[in-house]
């Protein structure tokens, strides 16, 4: 019966293929790190944009942060009594 090792994968024991995937991890590693880069630069510049949009959108309808904005509401309690 054939034996299993109990790691699925191998490393291989010519030193130019080790090499080589040490090569190909580092080249994984700098295009995943690139590519992150790039897309968190697109999410803080669509943050950025959005940001500069609702400014722009606040001081063009004349709405300030710093007015009162209370709420006031006539409201009425009901109360429901058991009957035992």
């Amino acid at each position: 019966m054939r034996e299993f090792r109990s790691s699925f994968y191998r490393v291989p024991s010519n030193p130019l293929a080790r090499f080589g995937l040490a090569l190909l991890g580092l080249a994984v590693l700098a295009v995943s790190f690139v590519l992150g880069v790039f897309f968190l630069a697109v999410v803080f510049g669509l943050a950025i944009l959005g940001g500069v949009v609702l400014a722009i959108r606040n001081w063009w309808t004349g709405r300030r942060p710093d007015e009162d904005s209370t709420v006031e509401a006539e409201y009425r309690v009901i109360r429901r009594e058991r009957d035992d």
